[in-house]
């Protein structure tokens, strides 16, 4: 009498006889029973209840999956823990069925919302942040709310100059087509280097580094920015002038500091912006490259931070209008003859000039003009020495030049 048992496909049937007689004899006992039931039911909700709250927890599919293989391994083994040490014998299926179910649901709610807040967030946030950094976005979407938060970010401020003036020549189609080519490939340049394109305001345009995602060594990335700006501005002025369109100028600002950053607005409709003095220093200077009639006018902050790789020449200690704290402001220059014989010969009459000296400043700012006529800030200098000559300043003057204009 030959029967299939677990130990082995040929058995004596006989002996499952004994192995029954010996269990009882021995009180050996496979138990099913009320606390049996009653554990299986526990298992049953504790763990998917547990499960789900972990998933909603995490962000990423893969970390979700190893959780549910370890709930699922853990459950396996433990019940074999109580079948080998206590003789329990628990249903197995029926937890397992229902942490599968649990994960199942979970992942499929959560994609779903995901998927959302994803159309949600790239709709709102392409337009003016480059596609990588929508991606960092997307990785904490709730970081993205109402609300905003201080980081330390460098601002970019530019503008067109005489654009006022300009339009009033252009009909009204023409002109939002300039602007438009215009615009596109500055953004895409703000864009390249990981920028947030902030707005537009008119002609104007508003960029922060290192926000919404931190972005190292960001107030060199503005300056790259801005000199890419500046380049990338004479080639449109080549193709605008070939086609008998008006070639434009631009200024830039570039300042770095602390600043709030964040969706502000109402919570039915807000902006990704920053706000604070670092945003209004930048902002000002951008104004001030028309004073010095520079292309790029950044901080000592600026310059601090990127002087180990782009040419600065020092132009003046500023107090920009409503700042009582003057500040050093740097010309932001491209590399080349032009910018390393000014950087050896501004300096020595900016020196003079400071030290009160202004016959002897005014002589060195013409010699430079004598040799590179188009140099806007020593044409200023010469003006306030001829100024100082004939109405010296007051004792005690501190070489601070005061703002009355934005």
């Amino acid at each position: 009498d030959i029967r299939v048992t677990p130990d082995d496909p040929l058995s004596p049937a006989v002996a499952v006889h004994a192995t029954i007689a010996g269990n009882i004899l021995e009180g050996w006992y496979l138990r099913r029973d009320v606390s049996t039931l009653l554990l299986t039911l526990i298992l049953i909700v504790l763990f998917p209840v547990i499960l789900a709250y972990i998933i909603s927890k995490l962000r990423r599919t893969y970390l979700s999956l190893a959780v549910f293989g370890g709930t699922f391994l853990f459950i396996t083994l433990f019940f074999y823990y109580l079948y080998a040490q206590y003789d329990m014998l628990p249903s197995l299926l029926f937890p397992l069925l229902s942490l599968s179910l649990t994960y199942i649901v979970c992942e499929a709610y959560r994609n779903i919302i995901f998927e959302q807040k994803s159309k949600f967030y790239k709709k709102a946030f392409s337009t003016y942040v480059p596609p990588q950094v929508v991606s960092e976005i997307l990785k904490d979407p709730d970081s993205l709310k109402l609300g905003g938060e201080k980081r330390y970010v460098s601002i970019l401020f530019s503008d067109i100059r005489g654009f006022t003036s300009l339009s009033e020549k252009m009909p009204p189609e023409q002109l939002v087509a300039l602007l438009n080519k215009y615009l596109t490939p500055m953004t895409e340049i703000i864009f390249k280097e990981k920028g947030t394109l902030d707005k537009y305001i008119g002609d104007a345009i508003m960029a922060i580094f290192n926000a919404p995602v931190d972005l190292p060594e960001h107030p060199k990335k503005a300056c790259k920015v801005a000199l890419a700006m500046i380049a990338k501005l004479s080639k449109v002025n080549m193709e605008w002038t070939s086609r008998g369109l008006p070639s434009i100028k631009i200024g830039i600002g570039l300042h770095c500091g602390e600043a709030v950053v964040g969706n502000m607005g109402a919570a039915l409709r807000f902006d990704y912006t920053a706000i604070g003095d670092t945003v209004n220093t930048a902002s000002r200077l951008e104004g001030m490259t028309k004073l010095y009639g520079v292309g790029i006018l950044v901080s000592d902050d600026i310059y601090k931070n990127a002087r180990d790789t782009f040419i600065f020449r020092e132009l003046d200690l500023l107090r920009v209008k409503g700042k009582n704290r003057p500040i050093a402001v740097y010309e932001l220059m491209e590399q080349g003859e032009r910018a390393s014989y000014l950087m050896n010969q501004f300096p020595k009459a900016l020196i003079d000039y400071r030290k009160g000296k202004f016959k002897t400043a005014k002589t060195a700012f013409q010699s430079i003009l004598s040799e590179f006529p188009d140099d806007s800030p020593s044409k200023l200098y010469i003006k306030r020495c001829e100024e100082y000559i004939a109405a010296p300043p007051s004792q005690g003057w501190d070489g601070v030049y005061t703002a009355t204009t934005k």
